[in-house]
């Protein structure tokens, strides 16, 4: 039998195409939509807000979750993460004063246990992202609302929660749920809405692809164990009591050093300086200081840790202010947020500084490391 060139040629694309065809069909991520029911209580974190709540706010959450195998080694050093973005309506059981709350909030879920043997599967997730309030605090229409006055505020949920495969696509589960509303001192009054609540839900997963989970890298050590000298600069808007004094400048920096000490984790320790406009219009308005004006400035030192999700950080910190002639506050501040890493010199922030319950700027920030 003979056999022509083109049939070789053919012969040839199949040995050389096949295998990346059948690579192209082994997807790095499969996709599941779900919904949730959730019933649930504000908490009364400030006594001045005890009048606000009337019943037991209730809502509905749809979610889109994106399941990972491991295709990126840091996927596998997490336990193989859930993307989950949220769409969710509240009903706050207060239609005069507090009205309804529609969020969309994007996070991750972390895996607690060996799912991938097990049709049960325990996680935590922690998401941020933008709510929207229809009633807020007006000094003439709705001065009762002392929660929020900006009709889009920031969101924050944490959850940990139970799902159960019932069948090849199909997952049930319950989760119990915070989350939490505030404009971070953007406007005032501004004491926050904390709602705790109990999920119950369904998802269902569009493919029907069973994956495999990759553990090829999940202990790589080859990262950069240099040390580094930092420099940052941040800005903000901030408002304080009393209310109608507007919005003011907020700017701030700090030289510190970081090193990173693991695959996950970066140290930080450092200097801070802060500048906010929003206590030189508390001083001035404050008639009670008789001996003159203290200086609305503040230095600290900070220290801090970042958790490293690829070129995503989450940071938290905590500072000690060594010059504050003026106290609003106390001696002690924290800082939560995120960090992006452009490259190993070039990095973004966006951080929450808050003393203890009392949130006083949202940052938002460039630096670079030497």
């Amino acid at each position: 039998m003979k056999i022509k060139i083109w049939q070789l040629s053919f012969l040839f694309f199949l040995l050389q195409v096949g295998p990346t065809i059948a690579q192209v069909q082994v997807a790095k991520y499969t996709y599941s939509l779900g919904a949730e029911y959730f019933r649930g209580f504000i908490m009364q974190h400030h006594t001045e807000m005890g009048h606000l709540i009337k019943g037991h706010p209730e809502g509905v959450r749809l979610n889109f979750v994106r399941k990972s195998y491991g295709a990126k080694a840091w996927e596998q050093r997490y336990n193989y993460p859930e993307f989950i973005a949220s769409l969710s309506y509240y009903d706050l059981k207060n239609d005069e004063v507090l009205g309804n709350i529609v969020s969309l909030n994007t996070g991750l879920g972390f895996h607690l246990n060996d799912f991938t043997r097990q049709r049960g599967d325990f996680q935590v997730y922690m998401g941020i992202g933008l709510a929207y309030f229809n009633k807020v605090y007006d000094e003439e229409n709705n001065n009762k609302n002392n929660v929020v006055s900006s009709h889009l505020p920031w969101n924050i949920n944490l959850r940990a929660s139970y799902w159960y495969l019932v069948g090849e696509r199909i997952y049930v589960g319950t989760a119990l749920q915070l989350s939490h509303f505030s404009n971070a001192s953007r406007s005032v009054p501004n004491f926050g809405l904390n709602i705790m609540n109990l999920n119950v839900g369904a998802r269902y997963q569009i493919s029907s692809s069973r994956q495999e989970y990759l553990s090829d890298r999940k202990n790589l050590t080859n990262f950069n164990r240099k040390s580094f000298l930092n420099i940052d600069l941040r800005a903000g808007v901030s408002q304080m009591k009393p209310a109608g004094t507007g919005p003011s400048l907020y700017l701030a920096t700090a030289v510190f050093w970081n090193k990173r000490i693991s695959q996950k984790s970066i140290l930080d320790a450092g200097v801070e300086g802060f500048m906010n406009q929003a206590y030189e219009k508390q001083i001035d308005q404050n008639h009670l200081l008789v001996e003159g004006s203290p200086d609305y400035r503040a230095v600290s030192v900070m220290f801090g840790h970042e958790l490293l999700i690829e070129k995503l950080a989450l940071v938290t910190q905590i500072g000690i202010y060594v010059y504050k002639p003026y106290q609003p506050h106390d001696w002690l501040y924290s800082k939560i947020g995120l960090k992006y890493y452009f490259n190993d010199n070039l990095f973004a922030t966006f951080t929450l500084k808050s003393h203890f319950a009392v949130a006083e700027v949202l940052e938002y920030g460039i630096g670079y490391r030497f």
